[in-house]
């Protein structure tokens, strides 16, 4: 039988009976179902699992900086360990299963299941209601739920309170999009092309200029955007989370 992904994080959650979420220690959750989690250098993978039996080794990458990142790939792992327990299987995570834009149902029903246990969605709505969007928001809600920016920003496009388009580059090319139902822009065919000239994203991989959080740069629609034939040319807000150890830059896009 076929779990579902955000069904088995409901159940979990009612099973702990824990108010605050950004407690819970996912780590414990792992050996509680019959897993260990061990820490070492990785290569080109923030995470790895085996699963035989019934048991499971989780192995994560002692390089992740940010442990709310480290949670994440633990919480991934986790929805691997209970959505695909019938399996003798192994997976290993990177940027690209991480991120959401390797296809493939089990690494889906794994960020589905990790998005839903550390960011459930009636907690996550009620946090943004009545809160103007900024960067800011966003670290904030990151604080509040103990999780890393880049999948606060994935759930904020799907139940916050303000359109935003997410544009995830890596080497310079855009590898993959998402933008919130309510944002109606059309996203022209860039995935593996080179990020747009006059993005932020441009001046980071020709220049390695980084703005603060605080410091957003604006842009005009079309940079990112397709614009229509009686469509204005509007100006746009972007802010880039980057990651130096993939070479990458996740691009906010909004407008007030």
């Amino acid at each position: 039988m076929i779990k579902n992904a955000i069904s088995t994080a409901k159940n979990l959650l009612a099973f702990l009976g824990i108010d605050d979420v950004s407690s819970i220690d996912i780590e414990d959750l792992i050996v509680y179902h019959d897993g260990i989690v061990l820490e070492k250098n990785l290569r080109n993978s923030d995470g790895r699992l085996v699963m035989k039996n019934g048991k499971s080794i989780v192995t994560i990458d002692s390089k992740i900086e940010f442990p709310q990142r480290k949670r994440y790939v633990l919480a991934h792992e986790l929805g691997h360990i209970l959505l695909h327990a019938n399996m003798n299987a192994s997976f290993s995570d990177d940027d690209t299963t991480l991120e959401g834009f390797k296809k493939g149902p089990q690494e889906k029903e794994a960020n589905d299941f990790a998005a839903e246990l550390l960011m459930p969605e009636d907690s996550f709505r009620k946090a943004c209601l009545g809160c103007r969007f900024n960067p800011e928001l966003l670290v904030e809600l990151s604080n509040s739920f103990n999780t890393s920016l880049t999948s606060t920003v994935y759930r904020f496009i799907d139940l916050g309170n303000h359109p935003l388009a997410a544009f995830y580059s890596k080497n310079g090319k855009v590898q993959y999009w998402k933008k919130s139902n309510d944002m109606y822009c059309k996203i022209p065919d860039i995935n593996k092309l080179k990020v747009p000239e006059e993005s932020v994203a441009e001046e980071y991989y020709r220049h390695k200029r980084v703005y603060k959080i605080n410091d957003i740069q604006e842009i005009e629609k079309s940079t990112w955007f397709e614009l229509g034939k009686y469509e204005k040319n509007e100006t746009m807000y972007e802010f880039c989370i980057i990651t130096p150890r993939f070479n990458s830059v996740l691009s906010i896009i909004w407008q007030d």
